[in-house]
C-alpha cells in the first residue's frame, strides 16, 4: 500500500517530498493540503507536512480538518515547536501522531518517519541489520555502495567479479525493500553500524 504525503504547493513541499520519497523505501503519492480527495483507507499512512499551514495555538481550521480525517495512521511533521498543549491534546485524542516539529534535523525526521510508517512490530528490527538477513558479504558491498563507487570499483576492491557484485546488489535491494542505489545508500547510513560506513 502506498503512503500519501500531503503538503502545501510550492518548492518547500516538492523538496521535502523528494527527500522523503528517495530516503524511505515505500511507494509514495503526493497531494496538496485541502485537495486530497482520495479514498484515504487505501494508504498505509498519511504524512502531513504542517510547514506554513497555519497550525498554531489559535488555528482551529486546520485542526478541524485534521480531526475530520478518518485514517488509523496520520503522521504530522514540521509542526510549530510552540504548538499549544490544548491543540496537541486534541490531536492526540484523535490518535494523530506528532513526529517532528520545525526544529528537527533531517536525519531525525527520516528516522522517526520511517519508524512510524513501518509500525511498532518492526521498529526493534531497524537497529539490527541481521534481522533483514543480509549476509556479511552483502553488508560489505552495501558499505562500499555508500561511498558512491560503481559496481566495477566495488568488485575490484572486494576481489569479486562485476557480475557477482550485481547479483549481490539485486539481493540487497530485494531484502531491504529499496528500488535504487540512492535508497540503498540512505538505508545503509541509517541502519548499518556507524563504524562500518
Amino acid at each position: 500500500m502506498p503512503v500519501l504525503f500531503v503538503s502545501n504547493s510550492g518548492l518547500h513541499g516538492e523538496l521535502l517530498f523528494t527527500l522523503i520519497s528517495e530516503s524511505l523505501p515505500f511507494s509514495w503519492e503526493r497531494a496538496e493540503l485541502g485537495r486530497q480527495r482520495h479514498c484515504l483507507q487505501q494508504y498505509q499512512a498519511i504524512v502531513i507536512d504542517c510547514w506554513q499551514t497555519g497550525l498554531n495555538s489559535d488555528s482551529t481550521q486546520l485542526s478541524n480538518q485534521l480531526k475530520a480525517l478518518e485514517h488509523p495512521k496520520i503522521l504530522l511533521i514540521n509542526f510549530p515547536a510552540e504548538l499549544s498543549n490544548l491543540t496537541t491534546e486534541k490531536l492526540k485524542q484523535k490518535r494523530i501522531q506528532l513526529l517532528c516539529d520545525t526544529t528537527a534535523t533531517q536525519e531525525t525526521l527520516i528516522k522517526r518517519l520511517g519508524n512510524a510508517i513501518r509500525g511498532p512490530e518492526t521498529e526493534s528490527s531497524l537497529h539490527n541489520p541481521n534481522s533483514f538477513l543480509l549476509t556479511k558479504r552483502e553488508q560489505e558491498i552495501l558499505t562500499q555502495l555508500t561511498s558512491g563507487q560503481p559496481n566495477s570499483a566495488i568488485a575490484s576492491k572486494l576481489h569479486l567479479s562485476e557480475h557477482t557484485v550485481k547479483n549481490h546488489m539485486y539481493n540487497i535491494f530485494r531484502k531491504i525493500g529499496v528500488k535504487n542505489r540512492l535508497q540503498a545508500s540512505n538505508w545503509a547510513k541509517m541502519h548499518l553500524q556507524a563504524e562500518r560506513i
